[in-house]
């Protein structure tokens, strides 16, 4: 397994997988792992660095010249080669090129599929399949868009796909549109709009922000709660969730404290969110870990805010609560492709109205 990080994350993944493998095959490397190392890395002492198996030297500076280098961790994939590819979060773990490169060079990327990827990573595609499914959204400048989709596709589990076409009515692409839109009714991207005259700086601020972002407006739930939903899904066509987390303790829409299991909303309230998480996890076809997020208003209701299509940093949490590894999880998630790889199932322990907010559709 190559992992395309560093740090904690690259140390986590290790130390989760070489557990399992000891409690499985009672052979801590039985996987064996090759990391990427940047001079910066080298001067620092790393500790990831003396843990790996391997480690093939990699450009220093940005995170576009390594980590986040998809035709990169392609090439040293394949010149190895490696078997499969995990890329924890940040860097190039939320890019639907990887996994698409690392298919048609067949080797497994330890996420979900590009198709899929990009249906919930991007926030204005996957508001648009929640509102398919009936998952309810905040009002937005795409209200009422949906995929087409019919009781017959989900007999036959075909995937839903966002056409472009569709797509791009939900976006706004100037301030005329946005003004239009609001009318009657990672930190990065994101501005509070409460009057008109606001809207053009904002917007314009959005697009610097995010060079070449599709932008979007929502309408802003007022005293919210930020929750979460962890989800797991193979390649067999199986999805699960593993309770929740809260995270509205944050600064600047960075998260700063996780709390689980989520206790502000009522039990039943958030099995209702767990069972709409999976059923859209399985309508795009969805591999691997993922974070459904949700806003939770003051009088019991929630909608849809977008899904992490990748591991988490925060993953710990649910780790404690639900006793599941996550990063093994993701191993067994998927088909063997050269009989090397032990095929797996899951197994759990699992028993508003107000201002707009502009934002990009990725961040």
């Amino acid at each position: 397994v190559l992992i395309a990080n560093n740090g904690i994350a690259a140390v986590k993944c290790m130390r989760s997988i070489r557990r399992w493998a000891y409690e499985m095959f009672r052979n801590e490397r039985a996987i064996r792992f090759v990391v990427m190392v940047t001079p910066e890395d080298l001067k620092a002492n790393a500790d990831y660095i003396k843990m790996a198996d391997h480690y093939v030297p990699v450009p220093g500076g940005t995170n576009n010249n390594n980590y986040a280098n998809v035709e990169l961790i392609v090439d040293i994939s394949k010149r190895i080669p490696v078997q499969a590819v995990w890329a924890g979060w940040g860097h190039a773990s939320e890019n639907p090129k990887l996994p698409e490169l690392l298919q048609k060079n067949g080797i497994a990327f330890l996420g979900p599929p590009s198709d899929a990827m990009w249906a919930l990573g991007d926030k204005v595609a996957s508001t648009i399949v929640a509102q398919t499914v009936q998952i309810p959204t905040l009002p937005w400048s795409g209200s009422g868009l949906v995929a087409q989709w019919s009781e017959e596709d989900q007999k036959h589990q075909q995937t839903i796909s966002v056409p472009l076409e569709t797509y791009s009515q939900g976006c706004v692409k100037d301030v005329e549109e946005g003004l239009e839109a609001a009318e009657g009714g990672g930190g990065k991207g994101i501005r509070k709009v409460e009057a008109a005259e606001e809207l053009g700086t904002c917007f314009r601020q959005v697009q610097a922000e995010a060079p070449g972002s599709s932008v979007f407006l929502m309408k802003l739930a007022q005293h919210a709660r930020h929750l979460e939903v962890q989800v797991l899904a193979d390649e067999y066509g199986n999805a699960i969730s593993l309770f929740g987390r809260d995270c509205s303790i944050q600064r600047r829409h960075q998260k700063i404290i996780e709390e689980a299991p989520t206790t502000i909303a009522a039990p039943s309230v958030i099995e209702v969110m767990e069972q709409c998480a999976v059923r859209l996890a399985r309508m795009v076809g969805y591999v691997s870990a993922g974070t459904v997020e949700y806003l939770y208003s003051e009088d019991g209701s929630f909608h849809f805010l977008e899904l992490n299509p990748r591991l988490q940093v925060e993953h710990p949490c649910t780790e404690m609560i639900a006793d599941v590894n996550l990063p093994a999880a993701q191993l067994q998630g998927f088909k063997p492709s050269s009989g090397t790889v032990q095929e797996l199932n899951f197994r759990s322990s699992k028993n508003v109205w107000g201002y707009f907010s502009v934002a990009a559709a990725r961040g």
